[in-house]
């Protein structure tokens, strides 16, 4: 079921290469009729040039640590759900 990792526009040109003529929407539409949900993916700011700085410091700061210094480093990610 890797199709259901498809963006519609994705779809859009599977059926394409198969000769089925469809725009975007009907794909939706469709599928809404089957049962499944259209979201559309959130878009994430860009790093600003402080965010950039900021990032390059912190890894340069870092640059020497061991993978024993790396080991005992927890990263928790919140907005996973």
């Amino acid at each position: 079921m890797e199709w259901l990792l498809n963006t519609t526009k994705q779809m859009k040109h599977k059926w394409e290469e198969v000769g089925v003529n469809v725009c975007d929407r009907t794909v939706r539409n469709r599928l809404k009729e089957m049962g499944f949900q259209y979201r559309k993916a959130k878009r994430k700011p860009a790093l600003t040039p402080k965010h950039k700085r900021t990032r390059l410091q912190w890894a340069k700061e870092r640059q020497s640590w061991t993978v024993d210094d790396w080991m005992k480093v927890v990263f928790i990610n919140y907005n996973h759900h």
